[in-house]
């Protein structure tokens, strides 16, 4: 038996580094791994955030010193996030246990930028130090290995639940924005793009904008734009309301300037939603331009117009690329599949 302890954020918090572990946690199969979760992120006040994190830090320490669990994965982002999980790799590597830094950070370059040389010097080593970096994607493996050319780096590609049959609605008349609410991800330019299409698009097509953020602001610049009539919600959504807003998803836009890879993508190309998104960081990877999607430059405004009124006139597209999204989801982005790949790299850790 392999004991493993992830930590993270708490699963309350909303995001994609949270559905990713949440898919861990309630995946049955694990077979002769036993998966712990010890969460060491509050969204709180700085203060209750130290208090938190620091009883973490002592019950993870103490179970570590009694030897339960052989490895510790620590899914991570940047800022904080990154400065939490160092703590944590330093004391549990003197204490020969294993760690992985598993990297969902959209902006971990921003971050890296923003620091001084003896800041970057201090991130380099935890990155060689870790027994293994997990990245989401082939292209983001030099985001570590360029600071780091001693640092330990496997690839394994975000993972969804998938169907038997493809479930997409050809029918639908909704327009999705499904991830945070805020600049990062393009959801301004989506609202300018609305305004854009209102004289262009039939009436019966309505945009939901789903996620939590910026809530507030983005209702302001609604009524700024005056689209209220094309906006049908603003808002988190999950449970069943998200269930039934994808069974009724014409298509996803993710307009996002900084990113990893998605869930929201591959979840929406898991229900053969085709997607309209950026060609940046690991997208390019998943979604295929002209093939099974659209891509854009962040910020290319006139573009993404022009590419959901395509999809939203072209039955004929939206089925090819409904297809090619669903097939290659179900082939290579399924759970079952990339927590095989995960426990091959657990073995490799403890050979």
């Amino acid at each position: 038996m392999i004991n493993v302890l992830m930590c993270g954020s708490a699963l309350s918090v909303k995001g994609g580094m949270v559905s990713v572990v949440k898919n861990y946690l309630n995946y049955k199969n694990w077979g002769d791994i036993k998966v712990d979760y010890i969460p060491t992120h509050i969204e709180k006040n700085k203060y209750w955030l130290i208090l938190y994190f620091g009883l973490k830090y002592l019950y993870i320490v103490f179970n570590a010193m009694i030897g339960k669990y052989q490895i510790v994965h620590l899914h991570t982002a940047e800022r904080g996030s990154f400065y939490r999980k160092a703590f944590l790799v330093k004391i549990l590597h003197h204490l020969r246990v294993k760690t992985i830094m598993h990297h969902h950070a959209a902006e971990f370059e921003l971050f890296y930028a923003s620091l001084s040389e003896d800041k970057k010097r201090y991130v380099n080593s935890i990155l060689e130090l870790v027994d293994m970096n997990i990245v989401l994607s082939k292209r983001l493996i030099p985001m570590i290995k360029e600071k780091a050319p001693k640092a330990n780096v496997e690839v394994l590609y975000n993972a969804v639940n998938t169907y038997l049959k493809n479930p997409y609605n050809i029918q639908a008349k909704n327009i999705l924005f499904l991830g945070r609410l805020g600049e990062r991800k393009g959801v301004y330019d989506l609202l300018n793009v609305v305004q854009r299409l209102d004289s262009q698009i039939d009436m019966e097509y309505k945009f939901y904008l789903c996620g939590d953020g910026d809530i507030n602001g983005v209702k302001k610049r609604v009524d700024e734009l005056h689209i209220a009539h094309r906006i049908a919600y603003i808002g988190w959504i999950d449970g069943e309301m998200k269930k039934e807003i994808l069974a009724n998803t014409l298509i996803n836009v993710l307009p996002s300037y900084y990113e990893g890879l998605p869930m929201t993508i591959l979840e929406t190309m898991a229900y053969g939603i085709p997607n309209i998104s950026t060609n940046i960081a690991s997208i390019p990877e998943v979604l295929h331009d002209g093939e099974n999607a659209f891509l854009i430059t962040p910020g290319d405004v006139e573009l993404l117009a022009l590419h959901i009124k395509q999809l939203v006139e072209n039955d004929e597209m939206r089925r090819l690329f409904s297809e090619k999204s669903y097939r290659l989801i179900s082939e290579n982005f399924s759970l079952n599949y990339n927590i095989e790949q995960l426990k091959g790299i657990y073995v490799k850790l403890l050979q």
